[in-house]
């Protein structure tokens, strides 16, 4: 870590230019392409950050730190430049899942699969912090909305700028928990949307059934997150975002 704290000082972009240069060194083969696998993102989505054609999120810096074997300290450094503020960020030893702030945010007990999508909502244009609107926009009734509304704010997890704009404080809106009962609620309400809006040709559902050998499954686990990772950077890149979606990826064993 002697080479990367030496750069401590600088911004996360500039962090990323020269950690791109000294594995370059290393490594006269090594390319921005080479870089972007590593980190589990698109190589369009990374040359833009090293551009500053895209702005340099919380988001962004917590969904690439864990490759790059930073301290949380050096996470929350780098945040605190980025944002010129100073709000703690959970980083996590390896990807950031809502369900574990919203856990420490007392509100996993009354968790819905709306909450997590009206948190996403907010990055929609023209969001409403309103019961209606937002009940309009997920099929809900006005008092679910409301509610969902005042369990988020009264928890931190939602909050309005002084010059009115909404934001979220939370931040990866994906559930991947294993043990928690909230989390699994949570993804069996996921499921069951798309069971009942994939056959009206609203989105993309395909599963395959493989034999496989155990020794792939952590590399596997590890592809898929950076599958999601990388297709989650993808659809959120535009600024004119209309509408919230699920992405839904499982792996497991059918046999004994």
């Amino acid at each position: 870590m002697a080479q990367l704290n030496s750069i401590s000082a600088s911004d996360f972009r500039t962090f990323l230019e020269q950690e791109l240069s000294r594995r370059s060194s290393v490594n006269p083969n090594y390319s921005l392409r080479a870089f972007a696998r590593d980190l589990g993102v698109d190589s369009s989505f990374l040359s833009k950050l090293l551009n500053g054609k895209r702005s340099m999120t919380a988001r962004t810096i917590l969904s690439l730190a864990p490759r790059l074997s930073l301290s949380e300290q050096e996470v929350q450094d780098y945040i605190q430049k980025a944002n010129g503020r100073r709000r703690r960020y959970s980083s996590g030893a390896q990807e950031v899942h809502a369900i574990a702030e919203i856990e420490n945010a007392h509100l996993l007990q009354s968790m819905e699969w709306y909450h997590l999508a009206i948190l996403e909502l907010v990055a929609s244009k023209n969001f409403q912090a309103n019961a209606a609107w937002i009940a309009e926009r997920l099929n809900l009734t006005i008092a679910q909305a409301q509610t969902a509304l005042d369990d988020l704010m009264t928890a931190g997890a939602l909050s309005q700028r002084e010059d009115g704009v909404w934001k979220t404080e939370i931040n990866n809106h994906s559930v991947s928990s294993k043990t928690n009962p909230r989390a699994q609620l949570v993804k069996q309400q996921i499921y069951n949307q798309a069971i009942a809006l994939i056959p009206n040709h609203v989105g993309e559902h395909s599963t395959t059934t493989v034999c496989v050998s155990e020794s792939r499954l952590a590399e596997a686990n590890e592809r898929i997150a950076r599958f999601r990772r990388e297709l989650s950077h993808f659809l959120s890149e535009p600024d004119d975002k209309q509408h919230v979606y699920q992405l839904a990826i499982s792996l497991f064993p059918v046999s004994k």
